[in-house]
């Protein structure tokens, strides 16, 4: 996980911009931001996945909500003064929280320097209506019912959360920082992990030069594709980074990061869906890719993207799906996190349905606001429809970026994954047009 889209705004029923007094709550009925919003008697409020953040105008009021079952009280506020961003981003703004709300991190900061970080991809836009992150059962599309395809269901079951596992500890074994020799041996491994799938591999080879960092190591993404059949040309793309983070930006061997769930856990999760279409026929091509330098600024998918540009090839990619940190949940809620740029929002309850109908033990927030810390954020940038799945922030995971980032530290690690790997198969079966049937004679249980 590397340390993203216009104003920041919130409807509210105050006109001044004066601090007033703040409450947490849990997200539920009547504590949305819908709901609240419409009270005379609160002046902002913010909606980020699990809770809202209220800003109370009324003294009484606030002392009740106050007083609520499962509620905190936060700092006093102005809602011209907040900004939003990810755990991802202290590297560039190292100012600590105010406070932490349904996995993101609040801060003050002028609206000048608020809208100056949203454009460099260092906080987090909110729509007009203070809703950055609602469940998927909010949205009107969730009304809508629909059976499970059993094609597609037959699909889903080869996901194996277990392989999963192991392939993402055995990953974590590699020392993996950009500037060290374990991350070629890395490479390797996965470009052989493509093959067992049946995959056409390849290297995508870039220098990685980054200002402040000696030296500018030759560096690889593995790449492995599966054509398709009567599309092959259009491609889906499905990345994550298999870097891990160092003491420092430039890596060496002090403190060095076993990067567990940031992000061996993703990589893994790239091999176990190429394993999972495995024999599958589909109409567009699969392409399977981990990157590296994404620890340094996303510097091997932004070199890949480049790369597609400059050969006339950006064009074949019609979605991509990106893996971050996908192994940890702090209950059995399972919270999950799908977001991408606003521009692409309608991507969003695609994901959602599909998480309902093929992993309904997730607990799905959808967000239309995305920012510069992982690796769809180049292909937002051309204008390819890119969606990042990942658990509910990096804030939930006390050993990102640690030398305790280990497998045994990941929570339900199995259980998240597995249903963001089922969820992510069901898309790409909509999305590559799977025929139904399994070259290898396998149809699903």
């Amino acid at each position: 996980m590397s340390v993203i889209l216009a104003g920041l705004l919130f409807v509210c029923a105050a006109a001044d911009s004066r601090p007033v007094p703040t409450v947490v709550l849990p997200a539920r009925e009547g504590n949305t931001a819908v709901a609240l919003r419409a009270d005379p008697r609160i002046a902002f409020v913010l909606e980020l996945g699990g809770e809202v953040l209220a800003g109370v105008a009324d003294r009484e009021f606030f002392a009740r909500l106050a007083a609520g079952e499962g509620n905190r009280i936060g700092p006093m506020l102005s809602r011209d003064e907040l900004m939003v961003r990810e755990r991802v981003c202290p590297d560039l703004d190292p100012r600590p929280p105010l406070l932490r709300v349904g996995g993101y991190e609040l801060l003050r900061a002028p609206p000048a320097l608020r809208r100056a970080a949203e454009r460099a991809g260092r906080a987090l836009a909110v729509p007009g209506d203070g809703v950055l992150a609602r469940p998927y059962r909010a949205w009107p599309e969730a009304k809508q019912t629909s059976a499970a395809d059993p094609a597609v269901a037959g699909l889903v079951a080869r996901v194996d959360a277990e392989r999963w596992f192991a392939t993402m500890a055995e990953l974590a074994s590699f020392p993996r920082n950009s500037y060290g020799s374990g991350i070629h041996a890395a490479h390797d491994w996965i470009l052989a992990r493509f093959a067992e799938a049946g995959l056409q591999t390849s290297s995508h080879a870039f220098l990685l030069s980054v200002p402040g960092c000696p030296g500018s190591p030759l560096l690889g993404n593995p790449i492995g594709i599966k054509p398709g059949g009567s599309r092959a040309g259009e491609w889906i793309v499905v990345g994550a980074h298999y870097d891990s983070r160092n003491h420092s930006a430039c890596d060496g061997a002090v403190q060095p990061r076993p990067g567990a769930n940031d992000n061996a856990s993703g990589c893994a999760g790239v091999i176990e869906l190429a394993r999972v279409f495995q024999g599958v026929r589909t109409d567009r091509s699969l392409v399977f890719a981990c990157f590296s330098g994404e620890e340094q600024g996303l510097r091997g998918s932004s070199a890949w993207v480049q790369t597609l540009i400059d050969s006339e090839q950006l064009g074949r990619v019609r979605h991509m799906i990106n893996l971050d940190m996908i192994g940890h949940a702090i209950d059995d809620r399972l919270e999950t996190r799908v977001e991408t740029s606003a521009e692409h929002a309608g991507w969003l309850p695609v994901y959602g349905a599909a998480a309902a109908l093929y992993a309904p033990s997730l607990t799905v927030y959808l967000q239309s606001s995305t920012a510069a810390y992982s690796d769809h954020w180049p292909f937002l940038q051309r204008g390819v429809p890119a969606v990042f799945t990942w658990e509910n922030g990096a804030s939930i995971y006390p050993h990102w970026h640690r030398t305790t980032d280990l497998p045994s530290n990941m929570l339900r690690a199995r259980e998240l994954a597995g249903g963001i790997l089922r969820m992510d198969t069901a898309v790409l079966a909509e999305l590559a047009g799977i025929w139904g049937l399994f070259d290898d004679g396998f149809e699903g249980p």
